[in-house]
């Protein structure tokens, strides 16, 4: 059993990390390949201001009316997304470096993805219960909440037994997961930034941007 887990833990996913790659080298071809949009307006503002805030947006929630106005759900997005970077991060700390998973690293990364859970939990059955989130929602938007939330119950699991059974678990949907992710809608990540480039390039172009920064906390 313990070779196994040893062949999952490298072998297996090592192979499923190199499919994952060519699925997303292909995508990224693809989108390499697709024509850019002339801009034929006469610039009234910055590009590089708009592409910065852009990307900085992800950052400063005062920017965004939805976020500014409930900054609840962009907390709820911010811990949910760390809880994702932890969970996939141990895949690669508990073969090559297990001795940084010392107890405090582990009860840290354990309570991130509790609230991670609860989290997916929350989002989940906001999608249910809402009629506008459910006229909006896929059955993938459904899979996709469900199983990024199972996995942090077990990666909590994989990393607090640190047992055969539970490091089976994590690094088995660990491998479903790199396989799954480039043909659902979880991979928008690998669209975020061409569009957060394109959208911050045009639109700081027209010069159509927060005037201030500080401004925008007094709105």
């Amino acid at each position: 059993m313990d070779e196994f887990v040893k062949v999952l833990e490298n072998e297996v996913q090592i192979v499923a990390l190199s499919l994952f790659a060519l699925m997303y080298a292909a995508r990224l071809l693809w989108l390499r390949s697709l024509r850019q949009p002339l801009e034929k307006m006469e610039p009234k503002g910055s590009a590089r201001r708009g592409i910065f805030l852009s990307f900085g947006s992800v950052l400063m929630p005062w920017t965004m009316e939805s976020t500014r106005k409930n900054l609840s759900v962009y907390g709820e997005f911010a811990l949910f997304h760390i809880a994702v970077a932890i969970a996939i991060g141990a895949t690669f700390i508990h073969p090559y470096a297990k001795g940084a998973l010392t107890d405090p690293v582990v009860y840290t990364f354990v309570a991130f993805l509790a609230i991670g859970t609860l989290v997916g939990v929350l989002r989940a059955v906001r999608r249910v219960s809402r009629p506008e989130m459910r006229a909006l929602n896929t059955p993938d938007d459904y899979f996709a909440i469900g199983i990024i939330t199972i996995y942090f119950l077990v990666a909590i699991w994989g990393l607090l037994a640190d047992s055969n059974w539970g490091l089976i678990a994590y690094f088995g949907l660990t491998t479903f997961l790199l396989i799954y992710l480039p043909w659902s809608k979880i991979s928008h990540y690998l669209y975020w930034p061409f569009t957060r480039f394109y959208h911050g390039f045009l639109f700081g172009r027209r010069g159509v941007t927060v005037p201030k920064l500080r401004s925008t906390t007094e709105v």
